[in-house]
């Protein structure tokens, strides 16, 4: 029976819109994150059980350097009991879960992981199934893995406990005994991310927060921690609607709270439009003979009407100073950050993909390039009319 994201994830205070909140700063900052290796951040989802993911809470898109994806399935836990008894309801849906997803047809094995993220966990038993984890991915082959644990191998027993009570779930869900290949292959995918975010002093909002600051724009730094509350309210609010968030949406809702620096990732484009802006302003002459007109009121009226308005029409008789008026307001422009500042004559190609490898930009989406324009500069339109 499909259960309303409203109830599974519930818009108040919860542990899972903090963990969902530190994905998305480092989705904001394309930064790694815990549970896939060197990979960053592309879109984190939550609540997502009615869109065909057992592990519904927060789901996590990674890519590496040459666009191979990976996911991270988790279903978080304020707190967690590591144990098969029959009580442990949690411990238990997550065993099933994690299972219904490492055998979903689109799984990739060796690459997607899936699991728990939790606040509060006995130590021992967290680094007994951590370790139990790594002892799978660490083992080439079943054989060698199982070899852990009969008499001699290196098994501790508080890691023999924790793998018979999985081994246990695991057999239950399946109505039969597993298989040692199993057992091997589903602990390998099995992560457990110990978040903290409720106690005094707890450290991950910090690094969240660290991370965020270094995503805006210098004048702008100490709104970092106004950023990473609206970033949870975003996630909280957004569990009870199976939201989804990649770097452009989520720019868009901070962009009117703070201004960014910029992706990283296109940092090259962005410094490419300010140099392509610059050398098409510099050539506008705007002097007659060396001799400058005051345009401060025109310029005023301008400013008053981008306030306003996103697109700005320009008109005027021939030789009026239209085009000396949108110099001068690229100018100020480029003082606030990168600009698409585009001139007919300097036009090439017949769409923008042309344009761009043209000019020497990558092949990344204009919608991409002009939210990150909108987000670290000026976010009108100015269009000169004769």
């Amino acid at each position: 029976m499909s259960q309303s994201p409203e109830i599974g994830g519930g818009e108040g205070f919860t542990f899972e819109g903090d963990a969902a909140a530190f994905y998305l700063a480092a989705l904001l900052a394309e930064a790694y994150a815990p549970g896939i290796d060197d990979r960053t951040v592309i879109q984190v989802s939550v609540q997502q059980r009615d869109f065909g993911e057992p592990l519904d809470d927060v789901i996590v898109d990674f890519e590496d350097d040459s666009k191979n994806p990976a996911r991270l399935s988790l279903q978080v836990k304020r707190s967690l009991t590591i144990s098969s008894a029959n009580s442990n309801e949690d411990f238990r849906e997550i065993i099933r879960d994690s299972w219904a997803t490492f055998n979903k047809p689109d799984f990739r094995f060796n690459v997607d992981r899936y699991g728990t993220a939790v606040g509060t966990i006995t130590p021992s038993k967290e680094r007994a199934l951590k370790t139990l984890c790594d002892l799978a991915r660490e083992s080439l082959t079943p054989d060698h893995f199982h070899a852990r644990f009969v008499e001699g191998g290196n098994a501790s027993p508080d890691i023999k406990t924790v793998k018979n009570d999985v081994v246990t779930l695991l057999e239950e869900e399946k109505g039969m005994s597993c298989t040692t290949e199993e057992v091997h292959h589903f602990l390998a995918h099995f992560v457990l991310i110990q978040f903290d975010f409720l106690r005094e002093g707890s450290t991950d909002p910090s690094e969240a927060i660290n991370r965020i600051r270094d995503c805006l724009a210098p004048d702008d730094a100490a709104k970092a921690s106004l950023v990473w509350s609206r970033v949870v309210q975003l996630a909280r609010s957004s569990a009870g609607k199976s939201g989804q968030f990649n770097r452009t949406r989520l720019v868009h809702f901070i962009s009117p709270v703070a201004r960014l620096r910029g992706a990283t990732s296109l940092s090259h484009d962005l410094g490419k439009l300010t140099e392509l802006a610059k050398s098409y302003t510099n050539l506008i002459p705007d002097d007659i003979g060396g001799t400058k007109l005051d345009r401060t009121q025109l310029l005023e009226s301008l400013d008053t009407k981008l306030t306003t308005a996103h697109v700005v029409q320009v008109r005027g008789l021939p030789g009026s100073g239209k085009s000396v008026l949108v110099r001068r307001a690229v100018q100020r422009s480029l003082e606030q950050g990168p600009i698409l500042f585009l001139k007919a004559e300097q036009l090439e190609g017949t769409n923008w993909i042309s344009y761009a490898t043209s000019q020497g930009l990558s092949g990344a989406p204009l919608e991409q390039l002009l939210v990150e324009v909108e987000a670290t500069g000026a976010p009108n339109f100015l269009h000169r009319c004769d």
